[in-house]
């Protein structure tokens, strides 16, 4: 059975809903996405090929690289031409031009089943050329685009104040006092009440260029003052920190990634998550080995206001676990035998969640998860919890069949909570303790979702926002099952200290991803193929368009909500 980490798409085969209609092959060819942007499929293989696409986290970033050459390629046929010259004598001179080079391929036909295979291989070449030339351009920075301003006008208020954060596929070059370059992502900061990008961060005077998958951040998150964006590797696969001001713009540090004796990172670990302390102190970076294996040390620890590496966080798991007691036993601080253990050792031990961490909300731990397995099918996620600065670690086993899966922390000091999240077939909220008595299950909400045969497989794309009040944790889920029958696109409201769901919808096409709103009576947002709408915060209406680039292309993340 694969790991959370691995990419599910890689291996997945769609179909239609319809019987007649062919098999669909992931990854989607580049020439079927661009006639799905066209209206040149037929509408049965058009809702087929968009169901993968916002399933799909290979073919969905293929489309969002191809949306914005495509767009910018059919906008040339719309200028129109002041006349019509007499092209006679140019066609003429061409014909006599191309007469040269008909000539060599004619004496190649001669040469047999030889010269036609030579003239095969170099079509195949030149259409290898042609379809590649994309990626190439785009790694070269060729696609040149501005700066992102929205292109909806007179759209409702989110909110009566505040801005939000949102990142685009759009790449900034800043460049550290010692000439090395780094790419960051560009960051739009919308006004809640107009919808006005009053802000394209950071600043800089280079162009920006359209990014690819591989170029696109690892991690931006803020703590209201600050954005910090964890760069992809670059520079002979070297990560940074980059630093800059909200109100500015301004870089404030470029911290390519050490530890804190100037040595280079080992050459198996790689930065793959992002956190900043409650205080924004301190600023954490997740590392993790090859294919989420443990190895080294588990983060950096970055101060915010000098950029300088500072530590290092080692975590070793240990091999007795204990397990939520069952229900109704007696309390384990009066019969701690009651305590169940399981021992994982041996086991094979990866990162779940993408290698993410999460800080609680009183700063004071670090939190990530484990999955152990072994060959008898036994799969178990362990919370850890990481004592700051002394290191000390304690854990909790959850059992299950762990697949989809994320990391939260609430974002209220009042509610010292951390939230571990499953997708379907056995989609569920585990509700942790994050005090120093944690972790600590302290309930469980199953969510539901799509069920299939147990020799099948769910696709699942997760994303949960934690709401300010401490109280509230947004859900979303896109499932598809391995054949493409089964899919379900869905949205919860979930009551974190009442243990239950509030409310939940479902979408036909894509969930996206919600994000709570920070500013009192404010609208919730919602990220949906690439464009920000808003909505009711008990997911009691549907979405209002509110944020679309004036160039069409995609948001990618929903950061945060600032006063």
């Amino acid at each position: 059975m694969p790991e959370a980490e691995t990419p599910f798409a890689r291996m997945s085969r769609v179909t239609t809903r319809r019987g007649t209609l062919r098999q669909l092959h992931c990854p989607l060819d580049p020439e079927l996405l661009v006639a799905e942007f066209s209206g040149e499929l037929p509408p049965d293989v058009a809702v087929a090929v968009r169901e993968h696409m916002a399933v799909c986290e290979i073919c969905g970033k293929r489309a969002q690289e191809l949306r914005t050459p495509y767009a910018l390629l059919s906008s040339l046929g719309a200028a129109p031409a002041p006349y019509v010259p007499d092209l006679r004598e140019h066609v003429r001179i061409k014909a006599a031009r191309a007469e040269r080079y008909l000539r060599p391929l004619r004496a190649l036909g001669t040469l047999g089943r030889f010269g036609v295979a030579i003239v095969a291989l170099s079509v195949v070449v030149l259409v290898a050329v042609i379809i590649g030339g994309g990626n190439l351009a785009r790694s070269l920075g060729i696609f040149i685009a501005q700066r992102t301003t929205n292109q909806l006008q007179h759209v409702p208020p989110a909110a009566s104040r505040g801005a939000l954060l949102a990142e685009t596929d759009k790449l900034v070059t800043l460049t550290t006092s010692q000439g090395t370059n780094w790419q960051v992502a560009e960051v739009v900061v919308t006004d809640q009440r107009t919808g006005r990008v009053i802000r394209s961060l950071p600043a800089s005077d280079a162009a920006l260029h359209v990014a690819s998958a591989s170029t696109l951040p690892v991690g931006v998150v803020t703590d209201g003052r600050m954005i910090y964006e964890l760069t992809a590797p670059e520079n002979g696969g070297n990560q940074a920190l980059v630093g800059f001001d909200i109100s500015s713009g301004t870089a404030r540090f470029i911290t390519a990634l050490t530890l804190p004796d100037g040595r280079a990172l080992p050459a198996d670990v790689s930065a793959v998550s992002l956190a900043v302390a409650p205080d924004g102190s301190s600023a954490y970076v997740g590392l993790s080995g090859p294919d989420g294996a443990l190895s080294g040390p588990r983060a950096l620890v970055i101060s915010t206001s000098s950029g300088n590496v500072t530590g290092v966080v080692n975590v070793t798991t240990p091999d007795q676990v204990p397990l939520p007691t069952p229900p109704g036993s007696l309390p384990a601080s009066a019969f701690p035998s009651v305590v169940p253990v399981v021992s994982i050792s041996g086991m094979r031990q990866t990162e779940a969640a993408n290698g993410a961490i999460a800080i609680s909300p009183d700063g004071q731990a670090l939190f990530d998860v484990v999955l152990a397995s072994d060959t008898q099918g036994a799969r178990y996620a362990i919370i850890r919890r990481i004592a700051l600065p002394s290191g000390q670690v304690t854990v909790l086993g959850l059992q299950g069949n762990f697949t989809a899966t994320q990391l939260a922390a609430s974002l209220s000091a009042s509610s010292l909570q951390v939230y571990f999240v499953t997708g379907s077939p056995q989609a569920t909220v585990y509700v942790l303790d994050a005090s120093a008595q944690g972790p600590v299950l302290l309930g469980q909400i199953a969510l539901g979702g799509p069920a299939v045969p147990a020799s099948m497989r769910l696709n699942d794309t997760l994303a949960v926002s934690p709401a300010p009040n401490g109280s509230w944790l947004y859900v979303t889920q896109d499932a598809t099952s391995s054949d493409g029958v089964i899919s379900a696109h869905s949205r919860w409201l979930v009551d974190t200290q009442g243990m239950g769901v509030l409310a939940s919808a479902t979408d036909p096409t894509t969930a996206g991803a919600l994000l709570a709103n920070g500013v009192p009576q404010g609208k919730t947002f919602a990220l949906i193929s690439g464009q920000v709408g808003i909505g009711a915060p008990d997911l009691s209406t549907g979405w209002t368009p509110w944020l679309q680039a004036s160039d069409n292309s995609p948001i990618i993340r929903l950061i945060a909500t600032i006063p």
